[in-house]
């Protein structure tokens, strides 16, 4: 995420300096265009900025809002970019110019070689609704240039949504990741898995030490997610096993209806930002 938030910013001509705990990282991102300079501690590099993005583990995050709150003299703005937003929210409070925030973007890959310039185009960037108005005034612009779409939410609420909307589809390719596993064993069973497998399994490839704070930090809304759609998978089984087929059939329709009010709504933020980008040009 940190690399495709610099590559963008170096496309429109600014200075991107970094700091990781991996030095090989920071040699991947000045070769990869993603930085133009590095600094030599985190806290050297807070000091540098105008604007600090913190991309790192939800660990490692608040460790850093912790520095930030020693620091004298904070960046203009500080934003970070963890898929949960409450302990981070609270955590913040406490650094002038922070603001919580969640760029609905990426994929399962990490790391720089992952990164572009385009990830966050027309995606929407959640934010704190309850952060101070200077800094979110600073941060609409952060988000407008890095072309995405502001959202203003309670930390509370973004993480009580995306326990449904991220959290859940990341368990249920595990589980199903999980389920599969011991009979690919059989040449016939590999042979027989196509890309509807494939694309179902493709979070699951994503790195335990990114999820694991995040779905401590919101274990309670995720697990009530899984019980629900457990729920579900089981009156599928329940309805096969009776010959009910009517009855997947009115989970086939809700499903489609669902894939479809998904599509909508995505053209729709679309379309907004299209004719946005018009206005201001005119």
């Amino acid at each position: 995420m940190g690399g495709s938030v610099g590559l963008r910013a170096r496309e429109a001509g600014l200075s991107v300096a970094g700091w990781d705990v991996d030095d090989a990282n920071l040699r991947r991102a000045l070769d990869g265009g993603a930085l133009s300079a590095v600094a030599g501690s985190f806290r050297e590099l807070a000091a540098a900025s105008d604007v600090l993005v913190l991309a790192a583990p939800l660990d490692a995050i608040l460790e850093q809002l912790g520095e930030l709150a020693s620091l004298k003299r904070p960046p203009a703005l500080t934003l970070d970019v963890a898929s949960v937003k409450a302990p981070v929210a609270r955590a913040g409070r406490a650094v002038p110019g922070f603001v919580a925030t969640h760029p609905i973007a990426g994929s399962e890959r990490g790391g720089v070689a992952a990164a572009r310039a385009d990830l966050f185009a027309d995606k929407v960037w959640a934010y704190d609704a309850g952060a101070a108005p200077a800094a979110v005034e600073l941060l609409e612009g952060f988000i407008a240039g890095m072309g995405a779409l502001p959202l203003a939410i309670d930390p509370l609420e973004h993480d009580r949504i995306v326990a449904l909307t991220s959290h859940l589809p990341q368990l249920l390719s595990v589980a199903l990741g999980r389920h599969l596993d011991p009979s690919l064993s059989s040449p016939a069973v590999s042979a027989l898995c196509g890309t509807g497998m494939a694309s179902m399994l493709r979070l699951a490839a994503s790195p335990w030490p990114m999820w694991r704070p995040i779905l401590a930090s919101n274990a309670e809304p995720v697990a009530q997610e899984v019980r629900e759609l457990a729920a579900v998978l089981l009156g599928l089984a329940e309805a096969l096993e009776r010959g009910a087929l009517g009855l997947v059939e009115c989970e086939f329709r809700a499903a489609a209806g669902a894939a479809a009010r998904l599509a909508a709504n995505a053209a729709d933020r679309g379309r907004v930002r299209d004719a946005g980008t018009d206005i201001d040009e005119r």
